[in-house]
Formats: structure tokens, sequence, C-alpha cells
């Protein structure tokens, strides 16, 4: 057994929280589990939308660059390494056992998650369940696959005390300048047609965090931060308009919700593949030359209000997660 139990969390932050949100679910989960264990949190910009419990997980958070990861990481002691999706340039100089979170990939893509010194990862982690999605890994990529299921927050329904959050949209600040250009005429129109055929109009709330000032939509009404708790903005909201991914998606699933699904150009996930799944389960999902009936959709669901079941997403996934990882860290002898 290791004199020193750590895990050090790894991920990036600049143009998503998704990353940060999967390793604090799954951090949360191995603090509960085991409180004597040391949780480091390596990213590549300032933290946020994380809840101050989820911040209290972590020892140590260290910022920076990604491609300075392995060397921080060489130095930090920690016996176990657990990488969110991403590529982490110099691995090798990392002794210590490695995982990698791999979010639904593409297969032409998955090789780019290979260990750049060509040693396999210890443990790849799918945080989805079996029947969704399981990559077709070689041995000299993963020593060992898991899919541990749905790792999201788990919000559940909205209370009958719970203030009402209107009609909010969630797209964050569009993402990149050349997806902000494509995406906010959509949305921008998809309003406009929405609210001439409501019988009474309606106020869109549009959901921005610091990183996003300056990007607000046009036909947004209102703006405002949402702090740590969108999830729990979701549960409060009439109906929510948001991007197809991983996490936004997941977060609406468990509440009782209804949303319109907006899928975005992404290079690693598919959001046209997850509108199409979700979509339906959760509301409506805007694919190519639908955008007529989204309005239509929207328009109704303000007019005629109506809640929705929650999704059935299994068990968690993140905990789950931490058994793996307190499994690597003290294995039984």
């Amino acid at each position: 057994m290791p004199k020193t139990k750590h895990i050090a969390f790894m991920g990036t932050s600049k143009s998503g929280l998704g990353h940060l949100r999967r390793i604090a679910n799954v951090a949360a989960q191995v603090a509960r589990r085991d409180p004597s264990a040391r949780l480091s949190l390596m990213t590549n910009a300032e933290p946020a939308a994380l809840q101050p419990a989820e911040f209290a997980c972590f020892s140590q958070i260290i910022v920076c660059d990604k491609s300075e990861m392995s060397s921080v990481l060489a130095k930090t002691q920690a016996t176990v390494a657990v990488a969110d999706t991403m590529t982490l340039p110099g691995i090798g100089v990392f002794r210590g056992q490695s995982v990698l979170i791999l979010r639904e990939t593409p297969s032409d893509r998955l090789k780019k998650f290979r260990r750049d010194d060509g040693r396999a990862w210890d443990c790849v982690i799918v945080p989805n369940t079996v029947a969704h999605w399981l990559p077709p890994l070689a041995s000299d990529f993963a020593r060992r696959l898991e899919a541990a299921g749905w790792i999201t927050r788990r919000t559940g329904v909205r209370g009958p005390r719970e203030a009402n959050a209107g009609i909010v949209l969630a797209t964050g600040g569009g993402g990149t300048p050349e997806t902000r250009a494509e995406l906010y005429p959509l949305l921008n129109a998809l309003l406009r047609q929405a609210k001439a055929r409501s019988d009474h109009g309606f106020h869109i709330r549009q959901a921005l965090g610091p990183r996003s000032q300056g990007e607000t939509l046009a036909e947004a009404d209102e703006v405002f931060d949402p702090g740590a708790d969108l999830n729990t903005v979701f549960r409060r909201a009439d109906v929510v308009i948001s991007t197809a991914g991983y996490n936004s998606v997941l977060e609406l699933a468990s509440t009782d919700t209804p949303a319109l699904i907006v899928p975005i150009p992404r290079s690693l996930d598919d959001q046209a593949a997850r509108a199409e799944l979700w979509g339906p389960r959760l509301g409506f999902g805007l694919l190519p030359n639908r955008l007529d009936a989204a309005a239509t959709w929207l328009a109704d669901q303000v007019d005629n209000p109506r809640r929705r079941s929650p999704a059935d997403l299994g068990p968690d996934g993140a905990e789950r997660a931490a058994e793996i990882l307190l499994d690597m860290l003290c294995p039984v002898s």
C-alpha cells in the first residue's frame, strides 16, 4: 500500500466547464468514500462554476498550461493521475498509474488520446453506460476499459415552493468566435419565430458566466450569471434552450424541465447525434431543417406549460469511477 494516497485530476477549462464538472463529481465521491485520500486538481484556467463543497475536495489547485501539466504532475508525488478527455504531452515523466476519462469520441479521433510515450493507460473510464458507447481500444492503448455510467449532477424535479427561473437560454458565450458566428444567428431566428407564434410572447433569460461577458444574444431580454448552480437553475426553469454538451444534456435529463437541445459543431463529440438521441426524451432536438418545427414546439411549450418525467440515468457513474480509482490507489494484496 502506498504511503501517500494522492490522486491528481487534470482537465482543461478554457473553452468549457464540462471537464471540471465531471472531475468534481468523481472527486466528491472519492472524498466521501475515503476522506484520507489527498486530491489535487490541475487545470489550464482558473476553475469556475464549481460549488464550495466541490472546491473543498481538493487540497491543492494548480493552474498551468496543458504543455506543462506532465512535468508539474511528476513533482506532485501523486499515486494516480486522472486526465479528463485530454492529451498530456510528456506523460512518460510520470511514473505512477494513469487513468483517462474518455467522453464519447468519433472512432477516427481516438488515437489522439493515446499516451505519447508508447505505454498504455492503466485504465480508461468511459462516463456512460455500456449500451451507449464502448470504444474498441487495443491493449496497447488501455490495459483496462470500464464503462462507469453517466457522470453528472443529479438535480431532481422542481419543488412546489421553488422560485421560478422562467425561460432560460444556456449556451455559454457560444463557444469559439467561429461557432458563435453560426450559432447566434440560428438562435435569434428561432426565438423571433417562436415569439411571433406565441399567444402572449415571452421573456428570455440568458445565462452567461464571467468568461462570456459581451456575448449577449440579440433576442435575449435579460442576462444573468448562474454561478455554480446552473443545474438548479435548470430545475427551476419553465423551459431551457441549451447546446448539446455532455454535462448540459445530462443535468437537464435528471430534471423534469422541458428542454430544446441545439447542437453545435465540436471537434471531439458529436452534438448532432446527442441532440437526436436526447431531444425527444427531454423535449425537442433542433436538427437540420427543423427550425420551423422547433419554433412551433417552443411557442406551444410556453403557451401550454407542461413538465416531463426525469430520464432514468441508471447508477451514478461518479460512484463507480471513484470505486475504480480507490481500488487502484489501495490495491488489495
